[in-house]
C-alpha cells in the first residue's frame, strides 16, 4: 500500500519524535509538539494505519508507537532530511587529521576517532587490501652470495622485507641499478598492477639494465602482498553504552557482538567497498544478528581506486539527518588525503 501525504508526514514526526527522546511516542505528543494539523483523534487512526502495515508497532495496548525497521528504512529512505554539516563541524574533521603525519595506518585510525565522536556510536574503518598498497621505495641489497635482501617501502609507512634468491652473485651496484630502474617505473602503482602490469611492459621496452631483465621473475613473485588480515580500526565503543536504555541491555550487547565479530565487519564493510554513495543497512537488512542496529557505511578511494570503507554502527534510533552528511563528508576528505599521499 502507498503511503500517503499524511501518513509520511505522521510517521517521519514519529520517528523524529522516536530518535530524540527514545520512548513510545503517542498521539498527543504529536498534536502538542509537531504542527501537523490534525486532531488528536485523527492521528491516533493514522498511527493505528501505521501500525497495521508494519511500519510501526506498540510495546503495550494503551502505550505509544515505536518504529519498526519497515519504519526505519522507509524514513531513511524516503523521509529523512539530509543536514550540511556545519563549517564549525567542517572544520573540526579537518583539525583532527592536520595532526597525522599522513601515513594510511594514521589516517584510517583517526577516522575511526572522528567517526565516533561526532556520530556518538561506534566508528568502523576497514583498511585496504595489502595488495592495494602503493610502492614508495625499493632497495636491493646484497646479502651473500646469491641471497639478495629486497626491501619495499610503502606509501601507508609499512617496511615489507623479502629474501630472494637470484641466478648468480650480483654485486651491490648491479643492484642498485636495477633498484633506480624499478623506482623510475613502479613508484606509486599497488603490487597487483606492478605483477600484472608494470613488470610486463617494462619487459616490452627493454629499456633498462640488462641485468632487470634476468631477475624480473623473481622480484615479481616476491612482490606477492599477504592479503590474509585486512586492517580494521574500531572506535566508541564508550559511546555506545549511553545510547540504549536499562531495558535495552539485550540490544546493546548485540552491537557489541557485532563490534567484536571481526569477520562479520569485514564482509559487511568489505561489500560496500565496491559501492559508490552512501549505504544505510538496517536490522535484518544485513543480518539475523542485526536486530535493532543500524549501520551507515560509505567506501572510500585512492584515486579511482575503491581501496575501503568506513562507516557508523549504532542504535537504530539515531540522528540520520547529521550521521549521513557526516559518513559522506568524512569518506570524501579521506579520499583526497589517501589519493594525495599516495602519489
Amino acid at each position: 500500500m502507498e503511503l500517503s501525504p499524511r501518513h509520511r508526514m505522521i510517521l517521519k514526526a514519529t520517528v523524529d519524535e522516536f530518535i530524540q527522546e527514545n520512548r513510545p511516542v503517542g498521539s498527543k505528543t504529536l498534536f502538542d509538539k509537531h504542527d501537523i494539523g490534525l486532531s488528536p483523534a485523527s492521528i491516533r487512526t493514522v498511527l493505528k494505519e501505521l501500525e497495521d502495515m508494519g511500519y510501526l508497532a506498540s510495546r503495550h495496548i494503551s502505550g505509544g508507537r515505536i518504529p519498526t525497521e519497515r519504519g526505519y528504512r522507509f524514513y531513511v529512505d524516503s523521509l529523512v532530511v539530509v543536514y550540511e554539516l556545519t563549517i564549525k563541524e567542517k572544520q573540526r574533521i579537518q583539525e583532527e587529521y592536520l595532526k597525522m603525519q599522513f601515513k594510511l595506518d594514521q589516517i584510517l585510525k583517526a577516522t575511526a576517532s572522528v567517526l565516533a565522536s561526532l556520530s556518538n556510536s561506534a566508528g568502523v574503518v576497514l583498511g585496504p587490501a595489502k595488495s592495494l598498497d602503493t610502492l614508495k621505495h625499493v632497495e636491493l641489497i646484497h646479502v651473500h652470495g646469491d641471497e639478495v635482501l629486497m626491501i619495499m617501502v610503502m606509501r601507508s609507512g609499512a617496511v615489507l622485507n623479502r629474501s630472494v634468491f637470484l641466478d648468480r652473485n650480483y654485486s651491490q651496484e648491479e643492484l642498485y641499478q636495477i633498484s633506480k630502474y624499478l623506482n623510475d617505473n613502479a613508484k606509486g602503482y599497488d603490487m597487483f598492477e606492478i605483477q600484472e602490469k608494470v613488470i610486463p611492459s617494462l619487459l616490452l621496452r627493454k629499456d633498462g639494465p640488462l641485468d632487470f631483465y634476468k631477475v624480473s621473475n623473481v622480484l615479481s613473485a616476491a612482490m606477492t602482498p599477504d592479503n590474509s588480515e585486512v586492517s580494521l580500526y574500531i572506535d566508541g565503543l564508550k559511546n555506545l553504552y549511553g545510547r540504549f536504555r536499562d531495558d535495552e541491555e539485550e540490544r546493546l550487547n548485540q552491537v557489541l557482538a557485532l563490534l567484536d565479530d571481526k569477520r562479520f565487519l569485514t564482509g559487511m564493510f568489505g561489500e560496500y567497498s565496491e559501492h559508490d554513495g552512501v549505504y544505510t543497512v538496517i536490522g535484518k537488512d544485513g543480518d539475523g544478528l542485526m536486530g535493532g542496529v543500524s549501520i551507515i557505511t560509505s567506501g572510500y578511494r585512492m584515486g579511482e581506486k575503491r581501496i575501503g570503507a568506513m562507516g557508523i554502527i549504532g542504535p537504530q534510533r539515531m540522528d540520520y539527518h547529521r550521521a549521513l552528511p557526516l559518513v559522506d563528508f568524512t569518506s570524501k576528505l579521506v579520499s583526497e588525503m589517501i589519493t594525495r599521499i599516495s602519489k
